[in-house]
């Protein structure tokens, strides 16, 4: 059969030129609409009179002046002149384009691929125009001189033929759903898959990571560090922070400890964030003692403190669902999930912290510590029920050391600390709610720009969760509030709270009435304060304020409170139900 035939072919009567005709009419007869050219093939502009020079003649020999001279190679077929007597041996049509090897590039050819990380180290990323055509060999012994016309356009890479498919006709000829597979496409480049910018100096890499990370759509971990990776002469230290605290704040323990290493490798020298971090990682990957040990060697090799940065993230817990790093537990192939540390363990390590206090003001200097290390404090303080007491008086202390006026940033981290009061501590009685109320109170008459919100009516609610008449106080409670601070005091969380005590006394009407003002509001008022407090934390927030989700330790899930908004309606419905039915 004709395509059968053996793939050495004696044609002894056949010139080069008509062999090179046929072959390429063949390819133009198998050609598809839809057939998409990879980059762009060798061709050579000339008239129907293109004739390659025959095999018998030397260089040049047989071409009249003026003749265009060329030499066609196509993706399907490959031809070779041998000049053993006057055969001409043909390789037939191969289905796969010839693959250049690297060694035979030309020098100003560039090898490039999506994780290039020679070129992009050097800063330096080819764009899509600049990337070199298609190479395909040609199995010439040598090609002659071409006029100024075809060197010209060959030197741009527009080479044609009039033999060539006539593309544009085939382009019109598609229907115009099949034209997104029929138009050749753009190959992107690594930056353009991942979305972020070339850089080119190393604050440029970092205002990238930084950008990526406070987007609305929060890339991986892994891209992230790909991208970081592609520029290892860019690397910083600021960089390197980064994506440690990145690393954190998605448990990446692993990825810390790797990323800490390579700076060493890379000789990037760390600074006093760096050190934090560190500590951060260890506390919440359950090595609290390891890091504490390590800072008294630092501290006593250095003759000084420890710094506040560093002593502040001691006060740190385990992360929740973190996986024990052990050795054992690796060679066993078990997973050992981190365990809360006793009681006596946290007052030993509160005691330590207390001992070595950090590099700061004197002891008796309260108005020079900021407002996050009596947080620190306050909080490891309440964890504890012995010392309660300690922790109010540290708060008192404190607020009475305040300035007459304070900024809307200090003002937030005081009424932080009142609510730690109100959070920190179960309330089994009502005597507690009663507690609670006074502690509030009193905390609130320290400064006359203490105000509550929204978030202390709503611990306040808290409170009165195990008490007998529960619906009827917290309605009284929310409207007390109401009069005195206004209505924005009263959000979704506090309705829906409220609502909850409502259905637990069985006042399923009141609940429901709480529940449709609710629904009233979410219209007009609710979105109207939703987007006055956006547009608020906009101006008056930087970027440093929007990177504050990854010092958190758990951040509040919309969804979740969604959910919790549904299991009351859920409720409110079943009771409808029972009491029509």
């Amino acid at each position: 059969m004709r395509h059968h035939a053996p793939l050495t072919t004696i044609l002894p009567s056949l010139s080069l030129a008509s062999v090179f005709q046929a072959a390429a009419g063949r390819a133009w007869a198998k050609t598809r609409p839809t057939r998409v050219y990879n980059r762009v093939n060798l061709r050579t502009e000339g008239s129907a009179s293109s004739n390659l020079r025959t095999a018998h003649g030397g260089r040049d020999s047989g071409r009249e002046p003026g003749e265009p001279s060329s030499s066609i190679t196509s993706t399907h077929c490959a031809a070779s002149s041998s000049r053993t007597g006057a055969h001409l041996r043909v390789r037939p049509s191969l289905h796969t384009p010839p693959v250049l090897p690297t060694a035979s590039l030309p020098e100003n050819t560039v090898s490039y691929t999506a994780d290039n990380r020679a070129h992009a180290g050097d800063g330096f990323l080819p764009s899509p125009a600049s990337r070199t055509p298609g190479v395909t060999s040609v199995d010439v012994d040598s090609s002659p001189p071409s006029d100024s016309g075809a060197s010209s356009c060959a030197s741009t890479g527009c080479l044609t033929c009039e033999s060539d498919p006539p593309w544009d006709a085939t382009q019109g000829s598609v229907p115009e759903q099949e034209l997104p597979r029929a138009t050749p496409r753009h190959i992107p480049t690594y930056n353009e898959r991942g979305g972020l910018p070339l850089p080119v100096t190393p604050d440029d890499l970092h205002q990238n990571l930084l950008c990526a990370i406070t987007s609305g759509a929060r890339p991986r971990l892994q891209m992230l560090l790909e991208y970081h990776a592609a520029f290892p002469t860019l690397h910083s230290t600021a960089s390197f922070n980064i994506l440690i605290r990145y690393a954190i704040r998605h448990a990446s323990f692993g990825t810390v400890s790797d990323l800490l290493r390579r700076m060493v490798h890379e000789g990037v020298a760390g600074n006093e964030e760096t050190r934090a971090l560190r500590v951060r990682g260890l506390v919440r990957s359950g090595r609290w003692s390891q890091a504490w040990n390590e800072e008294l060697e630092q501290m006593q090799q250095g003759g000084q403190g420890i710094p506040l940065l560093v002593w502040l993230e001691f006060f740190g817990s385990v992360k929740r669902g973190a996986i024990m790093d052990s050795t054992y537990a690796r060679a066993r192939k078990e997973a050992v999930r981190l365990q809360t540390p006793a009681p006596s363990v946290t007052a030993g390590r509160l005691n330590a912290l207390l001992d070595h206090p950090p590099l700061l003001a004197a002891a008796d200097d309260w108005g020079r510590v900021p407002p996050r290390v009596v947080h620190a404090i306050v909080r490891a303080f309440l964890l504890t029920q012995p010392r309660r007491p300690a922790a109010m008086e540290i708060t008192e202390r404190y607020f009475q050391t305040l300035p007459h006026e304070l900024d809307d940033g200090w003002r937030r981290a005081c009424l932080a600390i009142i609510h730690l009061h109100l959070t920190l501590g179960r309330a089994r009685k009502l005597s507690d709610h009663f507690a609670a109320l006074r502690t509030l109170f009193a905390l609130l008459d320290m400064h006359h720009d203490f105000h509550p919100t929204s978030a202390t009516l709503f611990f306040l609610l808290q409170t009165l969760r195990y008490a007998k008449d529960c619906g009827s106080r917290a309605d009284r409670l929310v409207r007390s509030f109401e009069r005195r601070w206004g209505p924005d005091i009263i959000d979704h969380k506090v309705r829906r709270r409220w609502a909850s005590l409502l259905l637990k006394q069985g006042n399923v009407e009141r609940a429901q009435a709480v529940l449709e003002a609710h629904d009233s509001l979410g219209g007009d008022r609710a979105s109207l304060m939703a987007e006055e407090e956006s547009n608020q934390e906009k101006s008056n927030g930087d970027l440093e304020s929007a990177l504050r989700w990854l010092d958190l330790h758990r951040t509040q899930r919309q969804a979740k409170e969604r959910w919790l908004g549904r299991l009351v309606r859920r409720r409110l419905w079943r009771e409808q139900v029972r009491r029509s039915g």
